[in-house]
C-alpha cells in the first residue's frame, strides 16, 4: 500500500498551481461562517439574523457545497501548517473552522440528535421531511438529501482528519449515528428506493469512520450502502452505463473501494479483492469510452453509448464534479495496486482539465466542452454572488489538496508521481523537485541535512517524454535515484507531439504536447450568450468557428450536437488521410509562444495557418480541440454571424 504524505509535508512551487491556489484560498477566506451555519441553525430552530448564500445553498440541496467548504477549509489549514510564513491565514482559518464546528455542535444539541441540514425548511415541525418523503413516508418535496448530507458528513470528518479542530470527531460521529439508526432500519425495499436517488459516497464516509473509531454499527451501515448487484451490472455486457448519471455513480465505485481498508480491519480481507477488481475494471471502462485527452468525461453529465465520443461533442461535456470523483478513485487505486496508469490519468487531468476549470479572475467552471468553437463558463469569483453548483463546492476541494497527489511513499521507496515543482519535507530533510516545461530540465535535490541515511526515490517517467527508452528499459516505470545529504539528480527531457484521435471516428485529430492537450484559440463572437442546462446551469448557446455560427438548443439529459463546415480541414490533393497520421508532425511549426498548425484548407480551399495553445489557457476564448481533417466531403450545418 502506498501512502501519501501529509499535507503540511508538500510545498507546491510551480506558479501556475500557486496562482490556482491562490484563487481558490481567496475564495475560501471570503466566506462568512455565520452564513454558512444560517441554514443548519434554521433546521434546528435556533434564531439568527443571517443569511444562506443564493443559488443551489438556497434550496434543497443546501449544504452540499458548504460541506465540500468544511473539507477545503480542512486542507488548507493542513497544508497552512507547513508553511512559516502564513501563520495569520492558518489562525484566521483555524478560528474559522472552530467557529463551524461550534455552531454545528449546537444545532445537534438544539434538536436533541445528531442530524444536520441546511436545506430550505419545509416544515418546521419535520426537518427531516426530505427523507421521510424519499423513504414515501411524508408528502413533500425533495431533492438528493442523502447526496447533500453525504457532503457535511465528510467535511466534518476531514475537520476532524486533516485539520484537527476540537468537536468535529463529536460532530461527525453524532451525525453518523444518525444515519446508522435511519439505514440499518430498512428492509431490502426500501434500501433499493432511497439508492435509487443519488446519494454521494455514503458508503465511503462510512467506511472512513469505521477505520477510525472501529464502531461496528459505522461498518454495517456504510455497507447498507454498497450497491455489489449494480457494481456487477455496469461492468455486463448489458451496456449498462449508457444513459447513467456519471457523478452519481463514480462515488458508488469509490464508495464500494473504500471498504478494503475496513473490511481488513473487521478481519474480512478475503471479501476485499473483488472490490479492488470492479473498481479496476469499472475505471478501465470509463477510461476507454468515456473519456477525452483532457481527462473530461462525459455529456450532460451522463455516460454515453461506449465510445461515443466524437457522437457526443457538445457544450455540455466533462462536468467538473466528474473529474473530482476520478481522481479520487484513481488515488485510492494508485495506492493499492501501484500501477502507474492512475497516475497517468491524474497528470492529464491535472494539467488540463482541472487546471482550465478555475477562471482567468477566478471562479470555477460546470461544464467544459469538447465540441469546437464553444467556451468555458465560470461561476462568480466571490461567495456573495456564486450559484454554488456542485462543481463549485468540487472546486474548493480539487485547489486545496492537489499536492497530495505528487509525493508517496512504501517501505524505503519515495514515490515521485507527478512533475509539478514542489518541496517535500521529510523530517529536517528538504526535498525538491523543480520541472521546467519550457527549457526541458528535471531536477531532484536533497538538503544538506546532516543526516547519512540515503534515500530512494522512484520517479515515474511519463510516456509523453522522447527517446524514454534512454532512461529505462521499455518494460520499466520508474526511474530509481539514490540520494545522499545534500545529493542532486538532473536531467534534460525532450516532450513529444502526440497525435489525439476519437474511436467513433477517425477523421477527427487533436493534438498534445507532453501532458498538454493543445487547442486553437477561436476568439469571443457572440460572447456571454448563453442557454440553460439545469437548475441555474448554463452553457453556451452560440458555435462559432471561423466566421461560421449556429445556436444550439440544450435538453438536459440529451446530445444536442451541432457541426459547422469551418470545423473541417482538408489536406492538400496529394495527401491521404494516412500521409497526415504518419507524418502529421510537418503539419506543426514551432513558434515562440506555441505551435502554428498548418498546410491544412478551409473548406473554400483557402490555406490555414491555425495557432495551437495550451488548452488550460482557453479561460477567456473561445477553443477547439478536436478537428474533422481529411479529404472527405461531410455532412455540415452552416450558420451565419
Amino acid at each position: 500500500m502506498k501512502n501519501r504524505f501529509r499535507l503540511d509535508d508538500v510545498t507546491v512551487i510551480d506558479p501556475l498551481w500557486i496562482e490556482a491556489a491562490e484563487k481558490n484560498a481567496k475564495f475560501l477566506s471570503e466566506m462568512d461562517p455565520e452564513r454558512v451555519l444560517s441554514g443548519f441553525q434554521k433546521t434546528a430552530g435556533i434564531k439568527t439574523t443571517s443569511k444562506p448564500y443564493g443559488g443551489w445553498e438556497n434550496s434543497l440541496i443546501a449544504g452540499h457545497a458548504v460541506g465540500h467548504y468544511f473539507s477545503a477549509l480542512a486542507m488548507l489549514i493542513a497544508s497552512l501548517r507547513g508553511e512559516k510564513n502564513r501563520k495569520t491565514e492558518l489562525c484566521n482559518s483555524v478560528t474559522k473552522a472552530k467557529t463551524i464546528v461550534n455552531g454545528l455542535l449546537e444545532c445537534q444539541k438544539k434538536t436533541g440528535s445528531g442530524f444536520l441540514s441546511a436545506a430550505t425548511v419545509q416544515d418546521k415541525k419535520n426537518p427531516q421531511i426530505q427523507f421521510d418523503v424519499l423513504e414515501g413516508k411524508a408528502e413533500g418535496q425533495q431533492w438528493v438529501p442523502w447526496y447533500a448530507l453525504h457532503k457535511v458528513l465528510q467535511g466534518l470528518i476531514d475537520l476532524w482528519k486533516y485539520a484537527d479542530i476540537d468537536g468535529a470527531e463529536e460532530a461527525a460521529c453524532n451525525l453518523a449515528d444518525w444515519v446508522c439508526s435511519r439505514a440499518l432500519s430498512w428492509d431490502q425495499q426500501m434500501r433499493r428506493k432511497v439508492l435509487s436517488v443519488e446519494y454521494g459516497g455514503m458508503n465511503d464516509s462510512l467506511y472512513q469512520l469505521y477505520c477510525r473509531t472501529q464502531k461496528e454499527e459505522y461498518l454495517k451501515a456504510a455497507e447498507v450502502f454498497d450497491e455489489p448487484e449494480l457494481y456487477s451490472d455496469l461492468l455486463s455486457f448489458k451496456n449498462r452505463m449508457r444513459g447513467v448519471h456519471a457523478n452519481a455513480t463514480i462515488p458508488k465505485i469509490l464508495g464500494y473501494l473504500m471498504g478494503v481498508q475496513a473490511l481488513e480491519i473487521a478481519g474480512r480481507s478475503g471479501e476485499t479483492k473483488k472490490r479492488i477488481e470492479v473498481a479496476e475494471k469499472f475505471w478501465d471502462t470509463v477510461i476507454k469510452n468515456q473519456t477525452y485527452a483532457t481527462g473530461g468525461i462525459g455529456d450532460m453529465e451522463h455516460f454515453f453509448a461506449d465510445g461515443l465520443l466524437d457522437g457526443s461533442r457538445t457544450q455540455c461535456n466533462a462536468e467538473s464534479c466528474c473529474c473530482y470523483n476520478m481522481l479520487k478513485l484513481s488515488q485510492v487505486l494508485f495506492q493499492m495496486t501501484g500501477k502507474t496508469k492512475y497516475p497517468d490519468y491524474i497528470e492529464k487531468t491535472l494539467w488540463n482539465a482541472k487546471l482550465g476549470s478555475v477562471g482567468p479572475s477566478g471562479g470555477y467552471t460546470y461544464f467544459n466542452p469538447m465540441a469546437t468553437g464553444y467556451y468555458r463558463l465560470y461561476s462568480s469569483s466571490h461567495p456573495k454572488s456564486n450559484p454554488f453548483w456542485c462543481c463549485v463546492g468540487t472546486a474548493l476541494e480539487d485547489f486545496s489538496k492537489f499536492s497530495d497527489q505528487i509525493y508517496y511513499c512504501e517501505g524505503e521507496n519515495i514515490y515521485v508521481t507527478q512533475w509539478i515543482s514542489s518541496d517535500l519535507r521529510i523530517g529536517e530533510t528538504v526535498i525538491r523537485l523543480r520541472v521546467d516545461f519550457e527549457k526541458g530540465r528535471f531536477s531532484l535535490s536533497r538538503s544538506e541535512d546532516g543526516a547519512n541515511i540515503k534515500m530512494r526515490f522512484q520517479i515515474r517517467i511519463p510516456k509523453w517524454i522522447r527517446k524514454r527508452s534512454s532512461l529505462l528499459p521499455k518494460e520499466k516505470e520508474y526511474l530509481e535515484v539514490v540520494l545522499s545529504d545534500g545529493g542532486m539528480y538532473a536531467m534534460d527531457f525532450e516532450m513529444k507531439l502526440l497525435l489525439l484521435t476519437l474511436p467513433d471516428n477517425a477523421s477527427v485529430k487533436g493534438f498534445q504536447y507532453g501532458p498538454f492537450v493543445l487547442s486553437v484559440p477561436l476568439g469571443k463572437e457572440k460572447w456571454g450568450i448563453s442557454a440553460g442546462a439545469g437548475i441555474e446551469v448554463y452553457a453556451p448557446a452560440w458555435k462559432v468557428v471561423m466566421g461560421s455560427a449556429v445556436k444550439s438548443d440544450i435538453t438536459y439529459g440529451k446530445t444536442q450536437k451541432a457541426i459547422l463546415d469551418r470545423e473541417f480541414l482538408k489536406l492538400s490533393k496529394d495527401e491521404s488521410e494516412e500521409d497526415f497520421e504518419k507524418r502529421f508532425k510537418k503539419h506543426i511549426r514551432r513558434e515562440k509562444d506555441g505551435f502554428v498548425l498548418t498546410g491544412l484548407f478551409g473548406p473554400d480551399g483557402k490555406p490555414l495557418d491555425l495557432p495551437l495553445l495550451h488548452y488550460y489557457k482557453m479561460g477567456d476564448q473561445r477553443y477547439g480541440i478536436y478537428w474533422y481533417i481529411g479529404k472527405q466531403e461531410n455532412v455540415f450545418r452552416p450558420g451565419k454571424l
